[in-house]
Order: structure tokens, then sequence, then C-alpha cells
């Protein structure tokens, strides 16, 4: 049975002193999703961060039927920890750095419960090439419903530059790459492989509604990997979407 008050006691402290654990005890780690989701808002309150938005993970369905869920993984994105294109961090702030060229919004206002793909559009401020820098604090990769209490793995979150016209644009297709020091992390050319933003966004929407809360103006979304999730220990790291642009950030070795 999951004991949240203990599992969140854990993470929280993994999480505000940048400490490594063993997966939670099978008597207290969460045993479902809907579990994992009251122990990461538990864990969220313990660290005191504030929230700047939101994460979705898991973003294909073929990637949600793999792991047995029913739509993406929801996470926190935190205040402070939002940078900017060509941001620096080092190997002090990160255990296990793993990066993923995403797109992101930057909404605008409330989309009412019951949003649709379509209906958002017309509640997103901008959309951005970005970056996420996923870590864990665990010390070994766990299973999606133990990876979900922790935050949902949330790290760091680079902001890129705006796409101008996105509303006239086809997020299906095009080359998207990642790499650290100039060796190709990952690279994708499918688009069956590339989030379903849009649909992705309807179901943040929809799944705050039901637990009480809501998207805000200013909240930064990002909306999953377009390219295979790689950790590298540090170096220059580039985001590539042909057609589009690029965004970098700098993990120096310390």
């Amino acid at each position: 049975m999951t004991n949240i008050t203990e599992a969140s006691r854990i993470l929280a402290a993994a999480f505000t002193d940048h400490t490594l654990i063993d997966p939670l005890p099978t008597d207290i780690a969460p045993d479902s999703f809907d579990a994992a989701y009251d122990v990461q808002d538990a864990t969220l309150k313990r660290t005191g961060a504030k929230q700047a938005g939101w994460k979705i993970a898991v973003a294909t369905r073929a990637a949600q039927e793999k792991i047995g869920s029913d739509g993406p993984l929801i996470g926190p994105l935190l205040d402070g920890r939002i940078l900017e294109d060509g941001a620096h961090l080092t190997t002090n702030d990160l255990h296990f750095p793993n990066i993923e060229a995403e797109i992101a919004v930057v909404m605008a206002s409330t989309p009412p419960s019951g949003a649709t793909p379509e209906s958002i559009l017309d509640h997103i401020q901008s959309m951005h090439l970005a970056i996420e820098i996923a870590d864990r604090r665990y010390h070994e990769k766990q299973n999606p419903i133990q990876t979900l209490a922790d935050l949902n793995s949330t790290g760091y979150f680079v902001l890129g530059q705006q796409i101008e016209n996105w509303r006239n644009l086809i997020f299906i297709g095009g080359t998207v790459t990642t790499k650290s020091d100039g060796a190709v992390l990952a690279t994708n050319s499918d688009p069956n492989a590339w989030p379903e933003i849009f649909i992705g966004l309807a179901y943040l929407v929809n799944f705050l509604a039901k637990r009480g809360a809501a998207l805000k103006p200013g909240d930064v979304v990002t909306t999953g990997a377009c390219a295979t999730p790689t950790i590298t220990p540090h170096g220059k790291i580039e985001a590539i979407f042909d057609g589009l642009g690029s965004v970098t950030a700098t993990i120096e070795k310390v």
C-alpha cells in the first residue's frame, strides 16, 4: 500500500539535498499511476519549489501503450530551472543529464475543461524550440510509476527561440538531432515518432481539471521528446530542428 507521507519525504529530501537514493521500498512505493501522482504532488509541496509550468512525457500513443498508460505522463517544470538559450550548467547541478529536443509553448490564457486539440490553439501565446535536461534522484533507472513519483524526472529546461507563424506550420516531419560536443546523441526523421503536440496539450488541460488544477497565463509547457532522450555526462548540448532552428546549452565538467 502506498505511503504518500513517507514516499514523498524520501523523494523531497533527495531533491533538496541533491542526493541519490535507492528505489522506494515496496511497502511505501506507489503501485499505480494515480498513486504516483499523489506522491509527486506531496513531494513537490515538501520541496517548497515553485512551479512554473508542466512537462509532458511519454508523448506518443505507441509509448503509452508500451507502459500501460491511457495518456502521457505529467510532471512539473520549476521556477528558477527554466533557462534561456545558451544556458550554462555544471555537473554539480545534475546527476544524469537526459537530453531531449522538444517543442514548448507559453500559455496566454487558461483553456477551459473539455478543451480540444483545436480549441487550445487560441490559448497559446507562443511556441518555442527547447531542450529538456531531465534528471532523476535514483541511483538506477526505475519503472514509469517510480519515475513519475520522482517529479517525473524534472531537472532543467532551456526555452529557445520562438517559432514564427507556428499556426501555419505542420509539426510533422523534418529531422531532429541532439548533439553533445558535436557528437550525435540521437536523431529522428520518422514523423510517427514526434509527439502529438496539441493532443498532448488538450490531455494536460483535462488531466489537470480532474485534479482540481488548471493551466495559467505564462505557464511553460513542454510537449515531449522529438528524438530519443539520451544521457550525456557533460558537453555543449545542441537540439537541431531542420527547417526551424536550434537551441543550445552547456554542461561544464567540474
